[in-house]
């Protein structure tokens, strides 16, 4: 695998992994070598955030991979979703700056936690964000249309 592709990423990795093999196999074969950061706690992303301890670049999305392959802002991705309603925009961006689960959503939008909880499920439904098995959310890379989007 390492030896068909310019770059290898690494989006989640246990050690040991096979991953990990990939990802040394690419290195010696001088392809460039990618991970995605994972919560320091994630007994699968001991691997990707080892490889970005080695100097392996850091990709958040695939315009990072862009980026490194074609040269910055040679090429840019925009995956823009679907409108949303202001509520949910205010969510979104709840989520964006850590209120990663419903309660601390609702209070950093000022909704009761049921409705905070039933928008984040549309906004996981819509794919702008994603949650982990503790039910904690997190952005997508999911673009929320310029229309959409809140005022400063």
């Amino acid at each position: 695998m390492a030896a068909l592709g310019t770059m290898t990423v690494v989006v989640e990795a246990a050690q040991p992994s096979g991953s990990l093999i990939t990802a040394e196999q690419a290195a010696k074969l001088g392809r460039e070598v990618g991970a995605v950061p994972g919560r320091v706690t994630s007994r699968v992303a001991r691997g990707t955030n080892a490889l970005l301890a080695e100097g392996a670049g850091v990709i958040r999305d695939a315009q990072d991979v862009l980026d490194r392959m074609v040269g910055v802002g040679a090429g840019t991705v925009h995956r823009d979703g679907p409108a949303l309603d202001e509520e949910l925009v205010q969510l979104l961006h709840a989520v964006a700056d850590g209120a990663s689960t419903p309660g601390a959503a609702a209070v950093a939008v000022g909704v009761a936690a049921a409705e905070a909880a039933v928008g984040l499920a549309r906004l996981e439904l819509l794919g702008y964000l994603r949650a982990d098995p503790a039910g904690r959310y997190e952005r997508t890379s999911i673009r929320a249309p310029e229309a959409t989007t809140l005022k400063p």
